[in-house]
């Protein structure tokens, strides 16, 4: 196609109905929210500097690097998926959603966290206290070398992407949802809402419109059938209550607008080896979430290229490291909600062009200050719980211990990386906790594979189960999972949090339960019932039970592409039936 007939099609492809600017209200917040959260979290190593060269070089790299370098990211992101939902749409005749685009919010806080806080405070001055190029140094050093991990994960998910569809075959569906319902419960839903419970008195209207707009249905009209978007009271009422009750302080100034290019991401490489176990587990994680989110659009009628999308969220995390953002951008959970109330292709090229534009001006500093969080807390809150019915609504019910088990890892996780002390008492707390701060470190990737045992268990599948505590067993084994970094240092033995909580006890933990799984298998096999259920002398054959397999379920990437193929399918029924109605309508005229 000639390239302005192409964009032609863009262009006319680009929606702009009431459901595009209802996802468009809480993309946009979606986001707002991760950036703020990520600002607050690196503007938290002011406190532990004393001069205002080094203060002001950490403000410098947050305002003028990492959050243009957001805003560029989101704009390349959310025009690719919005073109993509074209494209998707001219070839199939199937009404796209485009895939939600932002910050990383699950791999984004970790690695701040763990590497930029890590470096930061792990820094060795000459003297008792830090001169003022040691502190300029320290602020460097730690955003370098995040940005290289950043770099790293990039590489991750492109590798990753290549095989990612050979490995969707062997995952249960709940293995690819839970993981995210983790994430909704506790980062989309529960953390944004906290605030307004601090101010109850202004608060809990903003939580409970939520409830009447997108589940009472009780949306404000407006005149002859049109009404105000659900979003729009909720955060008209927020900014108002929030600023005459006191809540927002002065108004920040912008800065200077522009981008920042260079080489921080291969800069940061020689001092990355102590961090190297931070970045593989997340890295990781961040790969097997693309293919969660997905699966979510799958089961929501809109089947999307999986090696495309895994491959274009690894290239957008390359374009953000050269521009100095220390976390990547990946297509965001809630793809069926967006679904859901109406939204098609328009929201995510508006969200993208809207972040473009403020990120590149230098007002990013103002809205910050300007819109209180008990505005859009609760906007991001509806998307987190509805991430969590779409886990009950396409994981067979039999399955559903695996929902709430998985949801533990993700809740541990939560409540270490937001609420865990850092400095003087941090260690006692984990000693004496270290069952759930264990559970915490790598929580995505154990979510997804404990999901997997628990539904191959209950399904009575006992080899993919005893794969599956395999799979454990070599990422505990390798401190991927339950260690605070990669156990290639010789802390197999001992451990990186307690010796009982070492690689290698739960290594033996899950190669335990996959023996087990075997002695099942081999009983299933052997001395399993001969007699099929419905059959004569079912109830008194007392053998192992078979296991069960459900069309859809066990085989999710060979039937892929099925919602599309379904819908050619009644399309032409419908067309074969067309012929036979017209006589008969005929003959009722006459």
């Amino acid at each position: 196609m000639p390239p302005v007939e192409g964009l032609k099609t863009f262009a006319k492809g680009i929606t702009y109905e009431s459901g595009d600017f209802v996802s468009l209200f809480s993309l946009f917040f979606d986001n707002l929210s991760t950036l703020l959260g990520f600002a607050g979290a690196i503007m938290g190593l002011a406190g532990a500097l004393t001069t205002d060269a080094a203060i002001g070089l950490l403000e410098e790299i947050l305002f003028q690097r990492i959050v243009p370098a957001a805003g560029i990211m989101l704009f390349i992101g959310n025009v690719y998926y919005t073109w993509q939902a074209i494209r998707l749409t001219n070839e199939t005749g199937h009404a796209y959603t485009a895939q939600p685009y932002g910050l990383n919010t699950a791999g984004g806080f970790p690695f701040i966290f763990g590497i930029i806080y890590g470096v930061f405070f792990s820094y060795q001055c000459a003297g008792d206290a830090c001169t003022e190029d040691e502190e300029i140094d320290r602020v460097n050093t730690a955003w370098k070398v995040c940005v290289s991990a950043n770099f790293i994960t990039g590489l991750i998910n492109i590798f990753l992407g290549i095989f990612g569809e050979y490995v969707m075959r062997f995952f249960p569906v709940a293995a690819m949802l839970v993981p995210l319902a983790g994430i909704g419960f506790t980062w989309l839903a529960l953390n944004q809402i906290a605030g307004n419970f601090a101010v109850p008195a202004i608060g809990l209207i903003p939580v409970f419109l939520i409830f009447t707009q997108y589940y009472g249905l009780g949306r404000f009209h407006l005149f002859k059938g049109v009404y105000l978007p659900e979003a729009v009271p909720i955060v008209a009422f927020g900014c108002l209550a929030g600023w005459l009750y006191g809540t927002q302080g002065e108004v920040a100034k912008p800065v200077t607008g522009g981008a920042w290019i260079g080489g921080a991401f291969a800069e940061g490489f020689q001092d990355i080896g102590p961090y190297i176990g931070i970045v593989l587990p997340f890295s990781i994680a961040a790969s097997f979430t693309d293919m969660m989110c997905l699966v979510s659009a799958q089961k929501a009628g809109d089947p999307f290229p999986i090696r495309e999308t895994m491959i274009t969220d690894g290239i957008g995390t390359l374009i953000g490291s050269f521009l100095g953002s220390p976390v990547g951008t990946v297509i965001y959970i809630g793809h069926p909600v967006h679904k859901r109330v109406g939204a098609k292709t328009g929201y995510s090229i508006m969200n993208g062009f809207i972040y473009l534009i403020l990120t590149l001006t230098g007002v990013i500093p103002v809205i910050l200050s300007v819109i209180p969080s008990i505005a859009i807390g609760p906007i991001i809150m509806i998307f987190g719980i509805m991430i969590c019915e779409e886990c009950t609504q396409h994981i067979p019910r039999r399955q559903h211990s695996a929902i709430f088990f998985g949801l533990f890892f993700g809740i541990s996780d939560y409540i270490w990386t937001q609420y865990g002390p850092q400095g003087d008492g941090r260690a006692a707390l984990i000693a004496a906790n270290s069952g759930t701060y264990a559970m915490s470190k790598g929580s995505a990737l154990a979510s997804m594979i404990w999901s997997a045992i628990i539904s191959y268990t209950v399904d009575r599948r006992w080899l993919s189960s005893a794969i599956f505590c395999t799979i454990a067993a070599f990422f505990a084994g390798i401190g991927i999972i339950h260690q605070e970094n990669a156990t290639f240092d010789g802390s197999f033995m001992v451990g990186t949090i307690n010796k009982s909580t070492s690689s290698f006890e739960f290594m033996m933990g899950y190669l335990s339960m996959a023996a087990l799984c075997l002695i099942y298998a081999f009983l299933q096999k052997y001395s399993g019932k001969k007699v099929k259920e419905g059959e004569e002398g079912y109830e008194t054959d007392y053998g192992y039970l078979p296991p069960i397999q459900e069309p859809g379920v066990d085989d999710l990437f060979e039937t892929w592409w099925d919602p599309i193929k379904k819908k050619e399918v009644d399309e032409e029924v419908d067309e074969e039936k067309a012929p036979e109605e017209t006589p008969k309508e005929e003959a009722v005229e006459s």
